[in-house]
């Protein structure tokens, strides 16, 4: 069955994930070089819940885990799935996820290797510790001569992440929870003190093409437990805005501008997250064993790569020949699902007819 080829086939995740990172990454690389684009990488990091039934306590990935894309200030929303995080590089137009880890909470883990006194233990990490794995797989494949800026929320905008970051010589934008403290004081008390302030207006591009102008001001000094300067941005959709977003940037060449323009390139990461669940069945998994879940998400982010190496060898054609796509160059992922649908009904009414041709029998 289905459920033992993902079980006990003696392939690993492991391998199908390296082997997809190095092509991907390299591919990236040598396209940037040959069609001149700006030496400026963007490594994405972002998780996402891959929501179950909740009658689902079976399968070994799936637990309790905390939705605060759903979650309020007022309240907590807890949903039963699987979480998996993963990272998104950005080159231009150049656009992969070339890395992922499936998490499970520390109390899972405990629970599972209870039950396995026949396989290997399960180890905990925390997402930290996931994305730092993630970072430090990446780092050897990228060339000296690019500028890396990682990307991530308040989430992950740790001081352990941001040291490491720093340490390869990448710079760090990060989302700030209001209650981080810059030159010992809360970013949220800052922003109360600087309300007489003149505001910069910064306009950003949205996904859409539209573009957005948000109202900024700019801080600069240091985070707690960071041992060099930052750059902090308040920024609001409106003055009369109650609750601003709170931005760092390690790179203090950046203005407000630049900085918050970079850090829409995590923009691709919700894309990429948005074809997992809808269109390559990420969630569709019904496997118990952690091992056969690991390997399913190992075959649908073979998928996801398959389907972005396509669209762009389709958008480097474009962009070397100057010429306008057309249907069959795509410009999205679900164009590039479209064409590779066409071509199996093409493929399947060929191999039909001529079979029929062979038998002599349209029967």
């Amino acid at each position: 069955s289905v459920h033992h080829t993902f079980r006990d086939s003696p392939w690993q995740a492991q391998d199908v994930r390296s082997k997809v990172l190095i092509l991907l990454v390299r591919t990236a690389i040598q396209l940037a070089r040959g069609l001149g684009l700006e030496k400026i990488i963007a490594l994405s990091l972002d998780d996402a819940l891959c929501e179950k039934d909740k009658a689902t306590s079976q399968l070994e990935a799936v637990d309790i885990h905390h939705d605060y894309n759903a979650s309020s200030k007022k309240q907590n929303i807890y949903k039963n799935g699987s979480v998996y995080l993963v990272c998104h590089l950005k080159i231009g137009f150049i656009s992969f996820t070339i890395n992922w880890r499936l998490y499970l909470r520390e109390q899972t883990v405990r629970r599972l290797n209870r039950q396995r006194s026949n396989r290997p233990k399960l180890k905990f990490r925390t997402k930290y510790r996931l994305a730092q794995e993630m970072l430090a797989e990446i780092a050897p494949l990228l060339p000296a001569d690019f500028q890396v800026y990682v990307l991530f929320d308040s989430w992950y905008a740790s001081a352990k992440l941001i040291k490491y970051c720093r340490r390869q010589g990448w710079h760090v934008i990060a989302g700030l929870k209001s209650n981080r403290c810059l030159n010992g004081q809360k970013v949220s008390q800052w922003h109360q003190q600087l309300r007489h302030k003149r505001y910069e207006r910064v306009s950003v591009p949205a996904a859409d093409g539209a573009t957005k102008t948000y109202f900024v001001r700019t801080l600069q000094g240091r985070l707690n437990e960071v041992p060099f300067d930052v750059r902090v941005f308040i920024s609001k959709r409106h003055p009369r805005s109650k609750a601003p977003a709170y931005f760092l940037c390690t790179d203090l060449s950046l203005t407000a501008q630049a900085g918050l323009v970079r850090y829409g390139d995590r923009w691709p990461t919700e894309v990429d997250n948005f074809y997992l669940k809808t269109r390559l069945g990420i969630a569709d998994y019904q496997l118990q064993a952690f091992e056969a879940i690991e390997k399913f998400h190992a075959v649908v982010f073979l998928a996801l790569a398959y389907l972005q190496y396509r669209l762009v060898q389709s958008l480097a054609g474009a962009y070397q020949t100057g010429q306008p796509l057309t249907l069959d160059h795509p410009k999205t992922l679900a164009d590039v699902i479209r064409l590779h649908r066409a071509e199996h009904d093409i493929q399947l009414l060929q191999a039909a007819a001529q079979l029929a041709l062979q038998c002599g029998s349209i029967a």
